[in-house]
């Protein structure tokens, strides 16, 4: 959904809840293991503060603190539990683009947490993406894994600038944690 402006919070309600149950790929759940061929795959894994941030990571993580740090607009604010459909909107020039992504598992062990989820229908490109924090010896690491081709013409059509904005994106992600850790 492209709109001049952005959508409020009654509008973004009612698009979660007209999505389509069904995920636009096959593999649902491969971030967790052996990626799937035919996509563009992104993984990176940093520091982001010293281990001791740990709990604070976890917050960031249920309160989605990654995609709202890095300028996005998640709606619902829940923790991520499997089954829930967020509405995720960006913006992209002049306009808000708005898609949905659905929890396809949680991470919740002592020195490991979070989650991925996967594209709907509507989304520009289909995919996974995981987010992960990890306690690594005496430091807070994050892993973000992700699978993901286009999904749209216009996607398709952005090629380069698309690919750019997806990488610039992440970086966005980690660095949204590292302010929220310190």
């Amino acid at each position: 959904m492209i709109t001049l402006r952005a959508p409020q919070a009654d509008r973004l309600a009612a698009f979660v809840a007209a999505q389509p149950p069904d995920l636009t790929y096959p593999e649902v759940g491969a971030t967790r293991g052996e990626l799937p061929a035919g996509y563009t795959i992104d993984r990176r894994r940093e520091p982001v503060g010293p281990a001791s941030a740990f709990d604070r990571a976890r917050i960031a993580i249920d309160q989605w603190q990654m995609q709202r740090g890095a300028g996005m607009t998640v709606h619902p604010i829940e923790r991520p539990r499997e089954g829930l459909v967020v509405a995720l909107v960006a913006k992209v020039g002049p306009s808000y683009a708005t898609s949905a992504c659905k929890v396809v598992y949680t991470i919740d062990e002592p020195d490991r947490y979070g989650f991925g989820y996967g594209t709907l229908g509507d989304h520009p490109v289909s995919g996974e993406e995981r987010f992960v924090v990890e306690r690594a010896g005496d430091q807070l690491v994050v892993e973000l894994v992700a699978f993901s081709r286009p999904n749209s013409l216009l996607f398709k059509l952005g090629g380069p600038i698309a690919r750019r904005k997806q990488l610039a994106l992440g970086a966005a992600y980690i660095d949204a944690l590292r302010r929220f850790v310190a």
